[in-house]
């Protein structure tokens, strides 16, 4: 490994680069004079956005289902764990694993509660729209946010999404605080055949750590179990942080003659641009900074301490600047297309900075795609495949497939799937930190996975299979060390969910079971289930309505990771093994219009039939029995 200590001179024009971009972003939101059309009454809730990963214009959520399900772990696909307080490391109890190719930093714990730009969202909205939402309860637990979105001109938008998280916990040292926040602009010419779209995204986290309880009678002694805060803990003045800066542009030019339409039935006819080739541009700057600090001095709860006998202070910074350009048919009005295409390439320059070492790194992938549209009236389907050429990572490549048939809008199957071989992450090679430094030569990572999904609306009735095949799989052993297991590994996951809806009651199950071919390098339980009821009902013609049920959720038993706050990650431990009992919330929504409120009471069954409690790892307590209230208004003028 080379390892090289003077400064690139590439990154000098990075702020230059930043503040062009910044110019041109005020310049196109802030030209001419400001002008807002008067509300149209039939047009004021006209608001709809899009997402990089999905054109498809979509309007706001304004509906009561799930609203008490605030926290982003609860919004998931597969159920998720914390370490006994929202905003921590969290893990999902069902098996997922990503394998991009390509540089990764390999720090993913926090990655759940992150604004991803592919996600921000890009509004087009006659009328200002705005969304604020607030929950508070539990121990000076607040949550709140705010959403809001102007079309300052008819092709001009601006909007920023913010939001601040404080979770402070029942014991001690385990305050989580989030602060995210995205803003972006999206225009495009009159004519269409400019399209531009730029976020700048911040995502930070600071995560008290206390390394657990120190004492293991917490959920026999009457005492504690009534006053977490007098439990000992293994860290009292330790502290993670994370933060994410980054600059997200996305530039399309549309080429094709001009078409005379006909407008509204009337003799009156325009000319417009009916593209059939596309090109488009993506610039990204990113910066990462992982920073672990424990001010305790010679603290027992590691087994050494490398370089600093007084206090931990370890880092790990990342830069990556991106560009790509893609060139794609496009389908439009005047000449739609079943088949599409696309092809690319894409640069990245990275800095990857840890103590006593200053890497930097080139990766270089070709990309293309085929496909329609997934969600056509018949059949979908959609291949993408890329190779990455860059010497370091030469031969790590991957295709993602979809193919999709839809019977009478009502039965959809369908197939999916990747197949992928990517190198380590740069946190899998090597690390060097206060208490822990290693380096390894790990291969390449193979994966095979494919997916069948069975979707029948009209029974509220989704099925899904999974089957993953992998070489080379990389995990942190006992000692919280990366290691690879070189045979290999097959794991087996099923989804079901069904839904019951009448009038006034709704019931929805959902069933997780997996099956690992080698339970010793991934634990995971076999089982996991979600199961929601309520009663709904309208009053005031309907005008507000209500829900007041249930959630539960359970999983069985298994040999859960421990968490290492130093290295933050979940790793093998073989001293316990981890013992569940279904978790009961109760909850009541209130919709009114564009307001929601919800009260909801967490864990309501703790302490009754004899449960003594639950670790969601070693020596980490699940969430306490805990009231909590939120509300969420939107507003279209």
């Amino acid at each position: 490994m080379q390892v090289q200590t003077n400064k690139n001179p590439y990154f000098r024009i990075v702020k230059k680069t930043l503040l062009s971009y910044l110019i041109y972003f005020i310049s196109l939101s802030s030209f001419g004079q400001i002008q807002i059309t008067k509300p149209n009454p039939k047009l004021i809730f006209d608001a709809k956005y899009v997402t990089l990963d999905n054109p498809r214009p979509r309007k706001p959520d304004s509906l009561a289902e799930n609203f008490h399900r605030y926290n982003t772990t609860e919004k998931q696909f597969v159920p998720y764990h914390n370490l006994g307080n929202y905003g921590t490391a969290s893990y999902s109890v069902m098996f997922t694993n990503d394998n991009p190719i390509g540089f990764k930093h390999g720090f993913n714990t926090f990655d759940v509660y992150f604004i991803k730009p592919e996600k921000v969202k890009y509004f087009n909205t006659k009328t200002p729209y705005t969304a604020l939402d607030f929950v508070f309860g539990g121990k000076e637990e607040i949550v709140g946010g705010a959403e809001f979105s102007i079309n300052i001109k008819p092709n001009v938008n601006f909007g920023f999404n913010f939001h601040r998280n404080s979770f402070k916990g029942k014991s001690r040292n385990q305050l989580s605080i989030h602060n995210l926040l995205s803003v972006q602009n999206a225009y495009q010419s009159k004519n269409k055949r400019y399209d531009m779209k730029v976020a700048f995204i911040y995502n930070g986290i600071k995560n008290q750590e206390n390394g657990g309880w120190a004492q293991d009678d917490v959920f026999t002694n009457s005492f504690y179990k009534r006053n977490k805060s007098f439990v000992e803990v293994n860290l009292n003045d330790a502290i993670n942080k994370y933060s994410e800066r980054n600059i997200n542009f996305h530039q399309q030019i549309n080429l094709g003659k001009k078409t005379e339409v006909q407008i509204n039935d009337s003799t009156k006819r325009k000319m417009v641009v009916s593209p059939k080739l596309a090109i488009a541009h993506d610039f990204e700057y990113a910066h990462w900074k992982f920073r672990y600090k424990d001010f305790e001095k010679d603290s027992l709860f590691y087994d050494r301490l490398i370089y600093d006998a007084d206090s931990t202070d370890d880092y790990t910074k990342t830069w990556r600047l991106s560009n790509g350009i893609y060139f794609k048919n496009i389908q439009n009005d005047t000449t739609p297309k079943k088949f599409l295409f696309a092809a690319g390439l894409q640069y990245d320059f990275i800095r990857y900075k840890q103590r006593f070492t200053d890497q930097f790194l080139h990766d270089i992938k070709l990309k293309a795609r085929i496909y329609n549209q997934v969600d056509s009236a018949f059949f979908g389907y959609s291949v993408d495949a890329a190779v990455d050429i860059a010497p370091r990572y030469i031969g790590d490549f991957e295709v993602n497939f979809i193919g999709k048939l839809n019977f009478k809008k009502t039965i959809s199957v369908g197939v999916s799937g990747n197949v992928s071989l990517a190198s380590p992450s740069q946190k899998q090679e090597f690390y060097y930190g206060n208490h822990y430094t290693y380096s390894n030569d790990f291969k390449k990572t193979f994966q095979v996975k494919a997916e069948a999904h069975f979707a029948w609306r009209k029974q509220l009735m989704f099925a899904t299979v999974q089957d993953y095949f992998i070489q080379n799989y990389i995990y942190n052993d006992t000692a919280s060390l990366p290691q690879q297991y070189s045979k290999p590994l097959n794991v087996l996951v099923v989804k079901l969910q069904k839904d019951f809806n009448t009038k006034h009651i709704f019931s929805g199950t959902e069933v997780y079971a997996q099956w690992v071919s080698n339970n010793n390098i991934i634990r995971l339980p076999v089982f996991a289930m979600k199961q929601t009821l309520y009663y709904k009902g309208g009053w005031i013609s309907g005008k507000l309505n209500a829900q007041l049920g249930f959630d539960i959720l359970y999983n069985t038993n298994f040999r859960g990771n421990a968490y290492n706050p130093s290295l933050a990650v979940f790793y093998h431990q073989d001293n316990e093994k981890l013992k569940f009992y279904p978790i009961m919330d109760v909850f009541f929504n209130l919709h009114v219009k564009f307001t929601n409120i919800f009260l909801r009471v967490e864990h309501v069954n703790q302490g009754m039939f004899k449960q003594k409690g639950i670790y969601t790892a070693p020596n980490y307590g699940y969430l306490d029995r805990t009231f909590r209230a939120g509300i969420t208004w939107q507003f279209y003028d």
